[in-house]
């Protein structure tokens, strides 16, 4: 390596320092918000399926409707509200919103998939189960990326419960229950870890404020 390419990685390092490559990560509120639909919508997805109530399953379309409506007009609001925190144009909160944008993408063209297929008359609900793995498969990529360039500790151990859900979900695919497994899987995966980002971010906010 000659002189002129060593000063260059020590700017480029020193740039990355400047950016706030060390922030905290702002995404809690957001994460959480998803966290807690997600958990409702699973164990009413349960209920139905498993005839623990008597609502008509036609709902769940409705309820899986009104969830993307809520949560995609919740993380509008309170992405700007993000955007207006101090590190939120950082390495780490650019990279998060990246790869959280991706993985909606491959879940929701997995969803997509699944719709498709089962009204072409090729599969059965179980079709659709397989979403529920992918969701959390990717979750766990998603959280493991965020998590080694953040070195955040507590995402990489939602990384890891979030493939073992997975291989649960997966082991159960014809069974209802696994709606139910996914609303645990929810509140361990998704609420508590944004709950510990939420409450670091607002101790940093404070003592910069």
């Amino acid at each position: 390596m000659t002189k002129e390419q060593m000063l260059a990685d020590l700017d480029y390092a020193s740039q990355l320092a400047k950016d706030g490559a060390n922030t905290p990560l702002l995404g809690g509120s957001i994460g959480l918000m998803w966290g807690i639909l997600l958990t409702l919508i699973l164990g009413y997805q349960y209920l139905i399926l498993a005839q623990k109530i008597s609502f008509p399953p036609e709902t769940l379309a409705i309820a899986w409707i009104a969830y993307g409506l809520i949560g995609g007009t919740g993380s509008a609001i309170l992405g700007r509200r993000i955007d207006r925190m101090p590190g939120a144009n950082s390495v780490n909160n650019r990279v998060e919103t990246f790869v959280w944008i991706m993985f909606v993408g491959a879940i929701v063209t997995t969803a997509i998939g699944s719709i498709l297929n089962m009204l072409l008359g090729q599969g059965d609900q179980t079709v659709w189960n397989t979403v529920l793995v992918f969701a959390f498969a990717g979750q766990g990529m998603a959280y493991g990326i965020v998590a080694k360039l953040a070195k955040e500790k507590i995402l990489h151990l939602a990384s890891f419960a979030s493939f073992a859900f997975s291989a649960v979900v997966f082991m159960m695919i014809h069974d209802p229950v696994i709606y139910l497994i996914g609303s645990i899987g929810a509140v361990i995966t998704i609420i508590l870890p944004n709950l510990i980002l939420g409450a670091q971010a607002k101790s940093v906010t404070a003592q910069h404020g």
